[in-house]
């Protein structure tokens, strides 16, 4: 009942006004861009953002800051409404899901500051609407794809690829205890993945290799012959593990130590499967085209202009600097 309700809500907010000449309580619009008014809920919105920029250290400055952002809202709206584009109803749904749990989380601020639930609904599908526009001219078909060669250089320089087998350093008692193992067991460990390494980097199978560290008798290896995906950054392996990938050579092996665990590394020519670049490919899209997306966005703003009302201006930085506990 609540997602069909919170739907419900955001579709009533769809079909609103984007902007509004005044807010609710009948405030004076503290801008308007390109005549159009920007009321005082959006303006107090980008405001709080400012505040918490450490490089604006003043109110004119943060002021400067929130109107620029307003005009940018104004003309990704405008121009998303201009190029004839719409969402989805999954597309609709998933951003409301997302708005709906920030503003559980931030509700009792942004009420503290005046922006309504609202205002933050148009806001949040604001940024749906530019990820619209990125597709509509960056991915395939758009009116300015971005090739699948860029991506993929992009994706070779930062994500690796690998074939892994993993091994513990410690053992567990019956009741999942850390047992540690003797100096003896662990070089006999280091011994046979070190022979490992050297009979794959010689041209044996790993699949063969990872079968003999089995009948060694180490119940503790697993393996991961599956090929991973891993970029640059992850926290969901060891900290240098992609630089380490990174200064080996395709089809070669070598151990990585790390802690409680020994990793037999096997790197794999990451373009050698067009699989690897598609099912990565969106995330390659979002990086590489965001400088050009800023470009197209600063030329769509650069068509628009302001004039702000210095009282309702006033008025909205008080409001939200009372809150953040800023000087102006």
């Amino acid at each position: 009942m609540g997602r069909r309700f919170f739907c419900a809500i955001l579709a009533l907010v769809l079909v609103l006004p984007v902007f509004s000449a005044c807010s609710k309580t009948g405030e004076t619009p503290p801008l308007t861009v390109n005549g159009t008014a920007v009321d005082g809920e959006i303006f107090r919105y980008y405001y709080d953002l400012a505040c918490i920029d450490g490089s604006l250290t003043s109110r004119d400055a943060r002021v400067q800051a929130a109107t620029e952002s307003c005009i940018r809202y104004v003309a990704v709206n405008s121009t998303f409404r201009a190029w004839g584009l719409s969402l989805t109803g999954a597309e609709r749904a998933l951003c409301a899901e997302r708005a709906n749990a920030l503003w559980r989380a931030f509700s009792a601020h942004y009420g503290r500051i005046g922006v309504s639930k609202e205002t933050f609904l148009k806001i949040r599908l604001s940024g749906t609407y530019l990820e619209n526009m990125r597709y509509a001219l960056f991915d395939r078909g758009g009116t300015k794809p971005l090739s699948d060669d860029l991506l993929k250089d992009w994706f070779r320089q930062h994500y690796v690829a690998v074939k892994m087998v993993r091994c513990n350093l410690y053992d567990t008692d019956v009741y999942g205890n850390r047992v540690e193992y003797s100096e003896e067991t662990l070089r006999a460990i280091l011994d046979r993945y070190n022979y490992a390494v050297d009979q794959i980097n010689k041209g044996v199978a790993l699949d063969f290799m990872y079968a003999s560290l089995i009948n060694a008798g180490n119940e503790e290896v697993r393996q991961a012959l599956k090929t991973e995906i891993v970029p640059e950054n992850t926290p969901d392996y060891p900290a240098g593990f992609v630089d380490f990938v990174r200064g080996m050579k395709d089809g070669k092996a070598a151990i990585m130590d790390f802690e409680d665990y020994l990793f037999l590394v096997y790197r794999v020519d990451i373009l050698s499967d067009n699989r690897f670049f598609e099912e990565n490919r969106e995330a390659c899209l979002l990086a590489v085209s965001e400088p050009y997306l800023q470009s197209e966005v600063n030329t769509m703003v650069g068509a628009y202009s302001s004039v702000r009302d210095p009282s309702a201006v006033e008025t909205c930085c008080r409001a939200v600097e009372k809150i953040r506990g800023v000087i102006a």
